[in-house]
C-alpha cells in the first residue's frame, strides 16, 4: 500500500493513526507531501485521485480517497472488529457519525480554525470575523449534540474507542490552541474526550508537531 499524506492536516492525521493503531504503518509506503510546495500535484497523486487531495491511498488496483473511507477499508482489511465492527447496527451507527463530523461538527471547527491561525499560514491574511462567529454560532449547535452523546461515555459509541473517535475528533489538538477561539471550555464533557484521545499512543503519535500548526 502507498499512502500519499502531508503534516498538520487533521483528516491525513486520522488515516495515519488508523494504520498506528491497527500496526500497519510500517507497511505501509508513506509518500509525505509538502502542499506549499506543490508536490501533491505529482501526476502519480492525480492518477489515483482526481481531485488531487490528500490522504489517497493506493492498495493494489485499488485507489481510495477521502479520509473516512480509508479508515473503513483499512480496518476491514486488518479485521480490527473491536475498533470498526461490522455488525450492521454498529457499523451504520459508525457511519452515522464519520457522515455528521463531515457535514456538521468538524466542518464548523474547520471554518473557526481556518480564519484564526491556519489562513496567515497560507498567506490568506488575517481572520474574517464574522466568518469566525458563524463558525462558532454552528460549533455550538452542534457541540451540544456530541457533549450530550459524550455523557457517561469514554468515546463516541460508548466505554471503547473505535475507529468514529478518530474521525469525529480528528481536529482535537487543533481545537485546543487557545488562539483558535474554539469555546472547549464550555464543553467540559468534550473537553475531556480530547484529552482522552491525545492520551492514547496511537493518536498521539500523530500529533502535530506543536498544537499551533494547522490544518490542509
Amino acid at each position: 500500500m502507498k499512502l500519499y499524506t502531508t503534516n498538520f492536516s487533521p483528516n491525513c492525521r486520522r488515516v495515519e493513526a488508523v494504520l498506528h493503531h491497527l500496526g500497519l504503518y510500517e507497511e505501509v509506503d508513506v509518500q509525505r507531501l509538502n502542499l506549499m510546495a506543490g508536490e501533491h500535484q505529482q501526476d502519480a497523486v492525480r492518477a489515483a485521485n482526481p481531485n488531487v487531495k490528500v490522504p489517497t491511498l493506493v492498495a493494489g488496483d485499488l485507489n481510495l480517497w477521502e479520509a473516512n473511507p480509508i479508515m473503513i477499508y483499512l480496518c476491514d482489511r486488518a479485521g480490527a472488529e473491536e475498533f470498526c465492527p461490522s455488525d450492521l447496527k454498529t457499523r451504520f451507527e459508525i457511519l452515522r457519525w464519520m457522515s455528521w463530523e463531515v457535514q456538521h461538527y468538524n466542518r464548523a471547527l474547520g471554518e473557526i480554525l481556518w480564519e484564526t491561525f491556519a489562513k496567515s499560514m497560507f498567506g490568506g491574511g488575517p481572520a474574517d470575523q464574522n466568518k469566525v462567529d458563524a463558525g462558532l454560532e454552528n460549533f455550538h449547535r452542534f457541540a451540544a449534540v456530541l457533549e450530550g452523546q459524550l455523557a457517561g461515555r469514554d468515546f463516541v459509541l460508548g466505554d471503547t474507542l473505535t475507529v468514529a473517535d478518530f474521525a469525529v475528533g480528528s481536529h482535537s489538538a487543533l481545537a485546543m490552541v487557545p488562539g483558535s477561539q474554539v469555546p472547549l471550555d464550555d464543553y467540559p464533557t468534550i473537553k475531556a474526550w480530547c484529552l482522552r484521545l491525545e492520551s492514547i499512543p496511537s493518536w498521539g503519535a500523530t500529533a502535530p508537531d506543536t498544537r499551533a500548526e494547522a490544518a490542509e
